[in-house]
């Protein structure tokens, strides 16, 4: 599939996301940016810092959110909640050049919005993403060296 637009890094929703449908997290004391994988610090904060699925998924950051010179729940970020129904594109951030050989199954993250298409491992009842289609073709690779997923975040099963 060939994506219309191509996000240097983040998850960028390809199906309608409702504002209504959006939930507003006390964010720590970070840099959010539009489309990161967000997750709870411990401290039920949102943060960033992710690069493993099995951490508590808040949902992608629905707008940039600057509280790296704040304090904890100075400011709050809107979130695009955990929806299977919502289908997403994120930059591919190692190994190779996505391919149909990676259609069909569940993924890690390579960081909190690029994924790890070498990683297949994701714990039993955490969310992954699951790669439906993708887009490699020369102007997709202009945009990020290894191609971009095309999917939706799911649980994954025992």
């Amino acid at each position: 599939m060939k994506l219309s637009t191509y996000q240097a890094r983040g998850f960028y929703p390809l199906s309608g996301v409702s504002p209504a449908g959006c939930i507003s997290v006390p964010a720590a004391i970070v840099n959010i940016r539009k489309g990161d994988y967000l997750i709870d610090d411990g401290g039920g904060y949102a943060t960033n810092t992710a690069t493993d699925t099995s951490l508590i998924f808040y949902g992608i950051a629905a707008e940039n959110c600057d509280n790296s010179a704040g304090s904890l729940g100075d400011l709050s970020v809107l979130i695009i909640p955990f929806d299977d129904k919502v289908q997403f594109s994120v930059p591919v951030g190692n190994n190779a050049v996505i391919s149909r050989g990676y259609v069909g199954a569940l993924y890690d993250l390579h960081t909190a919005y690029q994924l790890d298409i070498a990683d297949t491992t994701c714990a039993t009842g955490s969310v992954g993403f699951w790669v439906e289609d993708f887009d490699a073709c020369a102007e997709a690779i202009d945009g990020t060296t290894y191609g971009y997923a095309i999917g939706r975040f799911r649980i994954a099963a025992p």
